[in-house]
């Protein structure tokens, strides 16, 4: 995926990585994956990451749930003024990794821009495939996730028993217990991307 920012909302710095989290109203899921990574990656490598969410059937205008808000705020995180936005194919070929809250989203991304197929992977799937992938220490962050990205298809194994544990649960309209597993599932992904992150800068190669 290129580098160079197209619009306003990527134009931030063209060198940082940028990671498109991608939801299906982008109200529950994604909008608290996109914050608590953003904010990990930032604790680890400062200004190295651009992280943002998109929905790929979203109601315009609409905010965060109050649940997720909660969820965030827990975590020392805010998402007060959060609004939706739509996916398309744009931020797609934009992103140099796609994190989809499960295997359906992978598809409906894929069929807007088949390319995306090797670049974009559910949330837990990638952290299942991270600690198999060794990181290159002497890179830049950038070009040390240009190469994750580049070789974390190889990894890409169907998962033993019941596939629906490489999805992160929808809990809108659920009971209280579904976003907690929910906030469970994401912080446990992002912690094993976060922990990936700090073996690749290792106590010599900090910016």
């Amino acid at each position: 995926m290129t580098n160079t920012a197209v619009n306003g909302d990527w134009a931030v710095m063209p060198t940082r990585f940028r990671i498109l989290v991608v939801g299906l109203s982008n109200i529950c899921r994604s909008p608290l994956a996109e914050r608590m990574l953003q904010y990990e990656l930032d604790v680890e490598a400062p200004g190295e990451f651009t992280v943002r969410s998109a929905g790929t059937q979203v109601t315009s205008g609409r905010p965060a749930v109050v649940e997720v808000l909660r969820l965030a705020s827990r975590r020392g995180i805010r998402l007060h003024g959060f609004v939706v936005s739509q996916l398309d194919e744009a931020m797609i070929s934009e992103a140099d990794l796609i994190l989809v809250m499960d295997r359906a989203l992978r598809r409906q991304v894929v069929k807007v821009s088949p390319r995306a197929l090797r670049t974009t992977f559910t949330l837990r799937e990638f952290a299942r495939i991270l600690p198999t992938v060794r990181p290159e220490q002497l890179a830049t962050p950038t070009g040390r996730w240009q190469s994750l990205v580049a070789l974390a298809p190889r990894y890409r194994t169907p998962l033993p028993g019941d596939a629906d544990d490489d999805d992160v649960i929808d809990p809108h309209n659920r009971p209280a217990r579904a976003y907690e597993r929910m906030n469970t599932q994401i912080v446990s992904a992002i912690d094993v991307i976060r922990e990936w992150e700090v073996r690749g800068c290792g106590p010599d190669n900090r910016q």
